[in-house]
């Protein structure tokens, strides 16, 4: 709008790299990408780059990888910091937005000290060990390169100050688009999932979906399925995801003599229609920040049973969404969602409640909290490094 005119300014354009781990549209990659998507919208002007392939070596479609090596090694590093220099040389922007700590380390060594500001997305949170070690001292040196950092959670915010770091701290929490949510029917979902898996009417569906990791700890819900079943109560299992863990969950699952009652699909791109068809998400996961498959859950309507995980009672209103366990004992989840599916009003209140709860974690919610914060760090400019830098 033109002042002149006696409109109101427009606000300035900004142009943002978004800097993500690998080339896949999944967690925190999905996070970057549907921000970038919504701060378009808003009229800046946002480039996602992946820094290396996805975990299986493949790519995401029109997001080709900086460097073809999946690994994460030193070797790797330095390819990847070198990389993003002559990006940044080639293609100037106002800020640099890293996804999580492999981004951060990358952009912190590759950024100049002249060049855009440096915004850090803190994630997870870092293992207790590293407070013993050198590590420390490293990722201190690593958020001293920062302007400002975007943390989660409130305890991802005090670890990044326990590292020293003295710019601001922004608490925005994790999102997703609504759109792909929107309109979901449970009923017809249930009926397409069931007849994909092969499951009869009135065989409740449990849902597991994430990567196949060691952090997500996908034998957990193979054991409550387990827990579940011994209890004399039907239920199928169905898994939504691929990862290095798919043989060994397989083992797990011949082991428990459950072959006829897990189903794996491998990664889909329809997790909406997953978490629309089962009656209950189980989230098992060993670490997290606020996970992302819980605002999922929400957005779908499913009820979800989890471990006391990261921040997840932040999304899961335990008794009115569903239920947050004290502990991630498999018998007591399979207690609790035996509970629930001998109780179909219950759910289908959670159910209820829960697409009531997802404007917080709409992505053009914070998408436009991204906006203010970052044209006012670039307002100001990037800060002293020597008031930051920890003693």
């Amino acid at each position: 709008m033109d002042p002149a005119a006696g409109g109101e300014r427009e606000p300035p354009s900004l142009r943002i790299l978004h800097l993500i781990a690998r080339s896949h549209r999944r967690g925190a990659e999905l996070v970057a990408m549907e921000l970038a998507e919504e701060l378009d919208a808003l009229g800046h002007r946002d480039v996602v780059v992946a820094l290396g392939p996805g975990l299986d070596g493949g790519q995401e479609q029109g997001l080709v990888p900086l460097v073809a090596s999946p690994g994460v090694g030193p070797l790797d590093l330095a390819r990847r910091v070198r990389a993003v220099r002559r990006l940044l040389a080639g293609a100037p922007v106002d800020v640099v937005l890293a996804h999580g700590g492999w981004a951060a380390q990358v952009a912190a060594l590759a950024a100049p000290r002249t060049g855009p500001v440096l915004v850090w997305q803190r994630i997870l949170g870092f293992p207790p060990s590293l407070w013993r070690t050198g590590r420390r001292q490293w990722w201190r040196q690593v958020a001293s390169r920062f302007d400002a950092c975007v943390a989660l959670t409130d305890a991802l915010g005090d670890e990044v100050r326990r590292l020293g770091f003295r710019g601001p701290v922004w608490i925005i929490p994790n999102s997703r688009r609504t759109e792909r949510f929107e309109g979901l029917d449970r009923g017809a979902a249930a009926t397409a999932l069931r007849a994909e898996v092969g499951v009869a009417e009135g065989v409740p569906l449990l849902g597991f979906v994430g990567h196949l990791v060691e952090q997500k700890r996908p034998e957990r819900a193979v054991e409550v399925l387990a827990g579940v079943r011994d209890e004399g109560r039907a239920a199928h299992l169905v898994v939504a995801g691929g990862g290095p863990l798919e043989p060994m969950l397989e083992d797990v699952v011949a082991r428990r003599g459950l072959q006829g009652s897990v189903s794996l699909l491998g990664h889909r791109d329809d997790v909406e229609r997953i978490l629309a068809g089962v009656d209950l998400l189980l989230l098992t996961s060993e670490a997290e920040g606020i996970p992302g498959v819980a605002i999922e859950a929400l957005m779908a309507g499913c009820p979800v049973v989890t471990v006391p995980v990261g921040s997840v009672a932040e999304v899961v209103e335990d008794g009115v969404t569903g239920v947050v366990l004290p502990s991630s004992d498999p018998g007591a989840m399979a207690a609790a969602v035996r509970s629930l599916l001998d109780d179909e009003g219950a759910r289908a209140r959670m159910s209820e409640a829960a697409r009531r709860r997802t404007d917080r974690f709409s992505a053009a919610t914070t998408a436009r909290e991204y906006e203010a914060r970052l044209l006012g760090l670039a307002a100001v400019g990037r800060r002293a490094r020597s008031a930051r830098t920890p003693r």
